[in-house]
């Protein structure tokens, strides 16, 4: 029970702090906040405490294919805004809809190869790199004017995450670790965030967005491989506290060279 209390907080917490930091930062700066281990960490506390070490060092494995297959649900929101350019609502529902039927088939894709450490970091690379390159020409847009907070609008952002965290959580703990891994790859609160700011603003902050996901993508990636490197050897906490300082490192410098000359770091 105090689990499923905490991936409820956790969550919905991540969720509201991410969408503030976008409406504030911009979705550029924001779009790489919410690239930060999130339900990595959650399930990685969840597997080693219910599973063992062993079992969630061999999630974190698979989860880096799992990150990869996230980049098909940005793939698919994008292929959305140029599908269905209205109503708002229909151009969300169509983006929400393909961007996780592309989940769903790049996670039966990737479950089906035999992936191990030694070759799922080159397979992000090359998928963080080539659709990061691909994505590089979409917008680099701010957001000026936040909407104004209410009860029930963080009550509707953070419940969206929630649901969508208990779900993929409960499915994960039965399939063993290759599909659990797959699965806790998918954006369970940047997906939300994306949507309910597109709901509030407009297809024209996804873009930048979407553009930035796939090169900071890589950062989860790296978290989950000192995830599967050290979980045994060093315990949880201080696994996850290395994770972390490897990923700021990373999009930290990710976040100085993506920056346009002369523009403010929003």
């Amino acid at each position: 029970m105090l689990l499923l209390l905490a991936k409820i907080a956790v969550s919905a917490g991540i969720v509201l702090v991410v969408t503030a930091a976008v409406e504030r930062l911009g979705p550029r700066i924001g779009g790489l906040i919410a690239v930060t281990p999130q339900l990595a960490v959650v399930s990685l506390v969840f597997f080693t405490i219910e599973q063992g070490p062993a079992f969630a060092a061999e999630s974190a494995v698979w989860n880096i294919p799992g990150i990869c297959a996230t980049i098909a649900v940005y793939l698919g929101y994008l292929a959305a805004t140029r599908l269905v350019p209205a109503p708002r609502a229909a151009l969300i529902a169509t983006g929400v809809g393909l961007g996780t039927a592309g989940f769903a088939l790049a996670v039966i894709l990737f479950g089906l190869v035999p992936i191990t450490l030694a070759t799922a970091m080159p397979l992000a690379g090359l998928v963080c790199g080539g659709i990061g390159w691909l994505v590089r020409r979409l917008p680099d847009a701010a957001i000026r004017r936040p909407v104004r907070a209410s009860a029930g609008l963080l009550a509707v952002r953070a419940g969206a995450s929630v649901v969508t965290v208990l779900t993929v959580t409960s499915l994960a703990q039965v399939l063993g670790p290759r599909w659990s891994g797959l699965l806790v790859g998918f954006p369970v609160n940047s997906l939300p965030v994306m949507a309910i700011l597109h709901a509030h603003y407009g297809s024209a902050v996804v873009l930048p967005f979407i553009r930035i996901f796939p090169v900071g993508a890589f950062g989860l990636c790296l978290f989950n491989l000192v995830a599967a490197l050290c979980l045994e050897r060093l315990g949880l906490v201080l696994t996850i506290a290395l994770g972390y300082a490897v990923d700021i490192a990373y999009l930290l410098a990710v976040a100085r060279l993506s920056r346009p000359r002369g523009a403010p770091a929003y």
